[in-house]
């Protein structure tokens, strides 16, 4: 998938005996993307690299367990993500960055604001978990019951490689209510790339690890969620969220505002969970734009 971005290098490094995978292009100010559960910078990306490192030196990282980053056995918490973002700026000689995470990535994102505010410029968070409690989608209850969730993978997996394409697109436009959406991020290659992901072993098992680190009720009311602490956020921080998401709705962003002292808000009406796949062009001008204003600016304000 590196030939789709020709700006890019991808490239590795090792920390604490752990491969991490990123792609690395452009030039100018830094922008560090973070994809979310069981995604990768190359799909999450996918429509976002290319013209973000027009105006903007980009470094997108495969956290561990995903993409092309190694997969060690251990449990995938928040914190040893956000570990693994600090640890990638430091080794490409970034003691500070403008941060954009996605879903789970959000998160991670906002772990490393909250943590070590020194070196997030600029926040950007996209449909974010962590602003509020996630919806109890039927889909994540089964995939939190051991045994049932690894085998729901596996048979996942084998749908994938054998389903034809048009199927599972019609399928997962049901499951979204948002058919038209899913024709146009669905790609056959696409839904082959996440086939043959899921048809490893250790990559199934990272990602019901991070699932269930993250997802349990205990887990998000012991740190997970973290609204109440966003007053805490100086930096600059756009929120942008998709009217339809089925998991995290847009009134965590609409409640997320009101805390944040330097924040402003978009929502995108024709999107769901991905609005950076589903209308990409717009997406991508709101965030360069949002990286070039004074930052100064509190810049509040509704789409």
């Amino acid at each position: 998938m590196a030939a789709s971005f020709p700006s890019f290098d991808s490239r590795t490094v090792v920390v604490d005996g752990v491969k991490l995978h990123y792609f690395c292009g452009g030039s100018g100010s830094p922008l560090v993307l973070v994809h979310g559960l069981g995604s990768s910078a190359a799909v999450e990306f996918y429509y976002n690299l290319e013209p973000l490192a027009a105006q903007h030196r980009v470094i997108a990282i495969d956290l561990p367990g995903f993409g092309q980053s190694d997969r060690p056995v251990l449990e995938y918490t928040i914190d040893v993500f956000v570990k693994a973002v600090s640890d990638l700026m430091a080794s490409e000689g970034l003691p500070r960055a403008a941060v954009m995470g996605v879903s789970m990535g959000g998160r991670v994102a906002l772990g490393l604001a909250l943590s070590a505010p020194e070196q997030v410029e600029r926040l950007i968070l996209v449909d974010a978990l962590g602003v509020g409690p996630p919806r109890r989608v039927l889909a994540y209850r089964i995939l939190l019951t051991r045994g049932l969730g690894e085998l729901t993978l596996s048979g996942t997996a084998r749908a994938l490689r054998r389903m034809n394409p048009a199927t599972i697109r019609r399928f997962w436009g049901w499951y979204l209510n948002r058919p038209g959406r899913v024709d146009s991020i669905w790609s056959n290659q696409r839904i082959a790339d996440h086939g043959a992901l899921l048809s490893k072993p250790e990559y199934r098992a990272a990602y019901l690890s991070a699932l269930r680190s993250i997802a349990g009720m205990r887990s998000l009311r012991d740190g997970v969620v973290v609204e109440a602490r966003l007053p805490e956020l100086r930096m600059p921080t756009l929120l942008v969220w998709g009217r339809h998401d089925h998991i995290f709705p847009p009134g965590h962003a609409e409640s997320a505002l009101k805390r944040l002292p330097n924040g402003r808000i978009e929502i995108f009406e024709d999107s769901g969970h991905t609005p950076q796949m589903e209308e990409p062009d717009r997406f991508n001008r709101l965030v360069l734009g949002f990286l070039e204003e004074p930052a100064s600016r509190p810049g509040q304000g509704a789409a």
